[in-house]
């Protein structure tokens, strides 16, 4: 059996590229079958997401990297900055922008939905 591209060292690339990609595509087919502004809303919500994601990434990364003592008070702070930031964005595209409720939602779980199909094509392409 061919060996996958797929694996634990490389996910998060794979991950971010076909979650990039299913953002556009729905965006897109959302746009054309429902409504411009429903399309856009979940193509903003899809980088929210991203966003979101590479910004947890991140600040995990840097808070593994400090002591001990000073790693705990740094990823709360941190958390509560990206929390903060994320709630303004919604407000803004809610509140501002008149975003489609739906559409921002569906583009917000489009991280999630790739987060669950390549953790079951990874357990299952090695026999479970």
């Amino acid at each position: 059996m061919a060996e996958t591209k797929i694996n634990e060292s490389n996910i998060f690339s794979w991950l971010v590229r076909g979650s990039l990609l299913l953002t556009a595509v729905l965006g897109a087919a959302g746009a054309l079958l429902i409504s411009p502004r429903f399309g856009a809303s979940l193509f903003a919500g899809g980088l929210l997401a991203l966003a979101n994601f590479f910004w947890i990434r991140a600040g995990l990364e840097a808070a593994l990297r400090m002591q001990p003592r000073n790693a705990s008070r740094f990823a709360i702070l941190r958390y509560v900055l990206r929390l903060a930031i994320m709630a303004a964005f919604l407000y803004l595209l809610i509140v501002v922008l008149k975003a489609d409720i739906f559409g921002l939602v569906i583009g917000l779980s489009v991280l999630v939905l790739n987060i669950i199909a390549f953790s079951i094509y990874l357990s299952t392409r090695k026999g479970g």
